[in-house]
């Protein structure tokens, strides 16, 4: 199982179908929320603090996308107003 498929996964179990892989792909791989839809983005904002470090990694090693640019997707969503990831800054901060 890939790892966009257990963030997408845990992601959707309150809502139902919303998230697919593609747009957790899309969103890491622009450095942006761009799932297509508001209510999928709202819903793919929370993912740095509902998903462990190690595995949004493993998702951007995956798809061979720079952690910085994943760093930048977490940008985008303090932006948009998400709460800070604590677990997620300590972990860019392990690797610089």
């Amino acid at each position: 199982m890939t790892a966009a498929a257990l963030i997408v996964g845990h992601m959707n179990a309150p809502y139902g179908h919303v998230l697919d892989e593609q747009a957790v792909w899309n969103s890491l791989r622009n450095g942006k929320l761009s799932t297509g839809s508001e209510r999928a983005d709202a819903i793919l904002g929370a993912m740095f603090c509902e998903m462990e470090p190690q595995l949004i990694v493993r998702c951007a090693v995956e798809i061979k996308v720079p952690i910085a640019q994943v760093n930048r997707l977490y940008q985008d969503t303090l932006a948009r107003g998400n709460m800070r990831c604590p677990a997620w800054e300590r972990a860019m901060e392990a690797l610089t």
